[in-house]
């Protein structure tokens, strides 16, 4: 994966690099430095998150449509 691919899996599923850290249990200056093309992302890194991507990007194709804009009224 390079970083422009794991900058866009990021943008897809919503994730900021803190939150990738924290769901892979390492500091953000590693995701940083991946992001920047400063380390390597190892490949069970790559494929773990195109996985949560594209799983995030089929089930945003099945999301109810009927609760967007509500709102709760008392």
């Amino acid at each position: 994966m390079t970083p422009d691919q794991l900058d866009a899996a990021l943008h897809d599923i919503r994730w900021t690099p803190d939150i990738l850290a924290r769901a892979l249990g390492c500091d953000v200056s590693l995701v940083h430095a991946w992001l920047d093309g400063n380390a390597e992302i190892p490949m069970k890194v790559g494929v773990w998150i195109k996985v949560v991507a594209d799983h995030h990007q089929a089930f945003e194709q099945t999301k109810p449509a009927g609760v967007k804009g509500k709102k709760y009224l008392e």
